[in-house]
């Protein structure tokens, strides 16, 4: 393996441990902050205030780090209903549209977010967690998820396109249908003769 090749192994293994650690760390914040609530507020009858808070960090921040996820697996939810009835090149250029205004629209966004970001002087409610530190994951999810937009237009370029993946077999399965319908023709036109 060359050099490069392992350089891009190990990277990919990085962000791999991190989206999924940090995701699910931050879930079981949420998790664990939920059921700390549960059992003060039903059972010692006594509020904590603070779970409430980590449960909305966390939940943020699972959600910051699980988009850019679900953008390199193509998992994360859609609505493909016209998608799906567009033949290849229809959903080639729906793909190439869909990655590029993603990709425009947060390049956009970009700077006026780290403008806003940097004059924060706001903290949190109860845990006076300052905003700059709560919210920095957001910078983290728009720089992945622009890069997987490129990488995606790169991909519907090249005609690697999600929903195309039984394109081969629906193509021998008209082929055959075609065949099918030639051969009937042709027993009923010898019939007739």
């Amino acid at each position: 393996m060359s050099d490069e090749k392992k350089k891009s192994s190990i990277g990919k293994k990085i962000l791999d441990i991190f989206d999924v650690g940090v995701t699910s760390f931050s879930f079981l914040m949420v998790f664990i902050a939920f059921m700390i609530s549960i059992v003060s507020r039903y059972f010692l009858r006594v509020a904590v205030s603070w779970t409430y808070e980590i449960s909305i960090l966390g939940y943020m921040w699972a959600m910051y780090f699980g988009v850019a996820k679900c953008m390199e697996s193509d998992s994360h939810v859609v609505f493909s209903l016209l998608y799906d009835k567009l033949g290849f090149k229809g959903k080639k250029f729906c793909y190439i549209l869909n990655n590029t205004m993603l990709a425009v629209l947060l390049i956009i966004c970009i700077y006026p977010s780290i403008k806003s970001w940097a004059a924060s002087k706001m903290v949190t409610g109860v845990l006076k967690i300052p905003y700059k530190a709560a919210f920095f994951p957001y910078f983290y999810m728009v720089i992945m998820v622009i890069a997987r937009a490129i990488i995606n237009i790169r991909k519907g370029i090249h005609n690697d396109v999600p929903g195309n993946e039984n394109a081969e077999l629906f193509d021998a399965a008209a082929e055959a249908g075609e065949q099918i319908e030639s051969d009937l023709s042709e027993a009923k036109g010898g019939k007739a003769e």
